[in-house]
């Protein structure tokens, strides 16, 4: 009797961590969508005021930043300044694409930070601002969508993983 109880309770533990983990997975794009949203906010403020070489100004938005998202800033001054010759719209295109794999963000996001390609470091200071204000308008309205997404997937997982972990225990004693 102890053993079933023990295997019904280890049951129901592992299924709630299993639904938790899988409930906080979710969270994770909102957030990074929120930290890209700061970096381009860092980097507009750089492109407006600083003056500096974008490479500079992209190490220096990548230092205030968390993996992965700092992962795009720092990985495009690298391209930059590798001797490539690339534009620094085909550097930004490169390294977005490269991180996109070790983000939770999805492929609307990538489009978003695909659209700035053509215009950083290409046009004037004003349409770079103008072309990163709608950037950040569009990035805004994502990660609205990707925390009422979070909410209730959060509260589905974890509900699931309790409800499942009653079942599977209930079906084992």
């Amino acid at each position: 009797m102890v053993g079933k109880v023990l295997g019904f309770a280890l049951v129901l533990v592992g299924s709630t961590l299993a639904g938790n983990v899988v409930a906080s997975s979710y969270g994770a794009r909102s957030r990074q969508l929120g930290q890209l949203r700061v970096g381009l906010h860092l980097l507009k403020t750089e492109v407006a005021y600083a003056m500096g070489a974008l490479p500079g100004a992209l190490e220096r938005v990548a230092a205030g930043l968390g993996r992965p998202v700092a992962d795009l800033f720092s990985r495009t001054a690298e391209v930059l300044r590798s001797g490539e010759g690339l534009s620094p719209g085909e550097a930004w295109e490169r390294s977005a694409r490269s991180v996109f794999p070790e983000t939770a963000l999805d492929a609307g996001d990538l489009e978003v930070l695909l659209g700035l390609a053509g215009y950083l470091g290409m046009t004037d200071r004003d349409d770079q601002l103008r072309h990163l204000d709608l950037a950040l308008e569009r990035l805004a309205v994502r990660e609205d969508a990707a925390r009422a997404e979070q909410a209730a997937s959060e509260r589905m997982w974890r509900q699931l993983g309790l409800l499942g972990g009653l079942a599977l225990g209930i079906a084992l004693l």
